[in-house]
């Protein structure tokens, strides 16, 4: 259970954004507060999903393993961020592994609890899961942005590369 604190620090994040303050309330009851004295590995990628998590304070790297086996930070977390919530859509092992860059607070929210807010208050789980999804569109979009940008630079450097060459595909 939450302080009323944090739950008023909920009630302004968008992932929670259109929910009436009684659900806010509710979730703030059924969530959990982790406290991390230091760097932590909070998700490693490939396991088992079950629960997200809010950021309340501290910074946390997203780590995402290439096929040779490195991993390289895709994302940096800061209070407000979320992590996870894919795992309360899709049910499926984690796409990438989350980790404390020092001490930080969280606010952990599990399957379980979705689905007692489902059982509860059908409204408002609609309204969490639209959120979640719109969370999600929007990192997918930012990808599909930063993939673009990506590959026309690749694209241009191969171009140049083949006219010094005197060459054209």
């Amino acid at each position: 259970m939450l302080g009323p604190g944090e739950t008023d620090i909920l009630e302004k994040l968008p992932i929670f954004a259109a929910l009436p303050p009684q659900a806010v309330r509710r979730i703030a009851e059924l969530a959990r507060r982790v406290d991390l004295a230091g760097p932590t590995v909070v998700f490693e990628e490939g396991k088992p999903a079950t629960e997200m998590m809010v950021v309340l304070e501290g910074e946390l790297e997203v780590l995402k393993r290439s096929k040779r086996g490195t991993e390289a930070r895709i994302a940096l977390l800061r209070p407000g961020d979320v992590a996870g919530e894919m795992a309360l859509i899709d049910i499926q092992p984690r796409s990438a592994a989350v980790r404390s860059l020092g001490p930080a607070s969280l606010v952990v929210l599990t399957n379980a609890d979705l689905a007692t807010i489902y059982r509860e208050d059908a409204a408002a789980y609609t309204i969490l899961v639209l959120n979640i999804a719109r969370e999600i569109s929007r990192r997918l979009r930012r990808v599909d942005r930063l993939l673009a940008d990506l590959l026309t630079g690749v694209q241009e450097m191969w171009a140049a590369g083949a006219d010094a060459r005197g060459t054209t595909q």
